[in-house]
């Protein structure tokens, strides 16, 4: 799956979909205008998805998908689904945020202090993602 970045401004998000106080000057600038980014996973809150990024020499983030266009749409066959509610761990994103599903590499959804290591960028687990990186770049 990959994404071609329009925006990296909160402004280009609209308003029903903000959630976590995200105003128009909201940024997302390790995203570049112009560039294309492979999606490494969905998260699914509200009317609204994002996509796990990676900017050059930065670790993974996740980015409203309105800031970006599809260039290509295919789901990576290796993807693995996630429904929070059902899910130890997984469970407190949807009490906490109403973050209703994951979708992506099998790591990120079947190992909750994965993804959590992820979003708070732990270095370990920011290199376990670097690993499954350089696997998809290889298949």
């Amino acid at each position: 799956m990959l994404a071609f970045c329009q925006a990296n401004l909160g402004s280009a998000i609209p308003t029903k979909e903000r959630y976590l106080g995200e105003v128009d000057q909201t940024d997302y600038s390790p995203l570049s205008i112009g560039e294309s980014y492979v999606v490494y996973a969905l998260l699914f809150i509200f009317d609204r998805v994002d996509f796990l990024v990676r900017a050059p020499e930065q670790p993974p983030f996740w980015a409203p998908s309105s800031l970006f266009r599809l260039v290509d749409a295919r789901v990576p066959a290796n993807w693995e689904f996630c429904i929070t509610q059902l899910r130890p761990g997984y469970k407190s994103l949807f009490d906490a945020f109403k973050i209703s599903y994951v979708m992506g590499y099998p790591l990120l959804v079947n190992e909750y202090e994965h993804y959590v290591g992820i979003v708070e960028r732990d270095p370990i687990e920011v290199l376990r993602f670097m690993e499954e990186e350089l696997k998809q770049i290889s298949d």
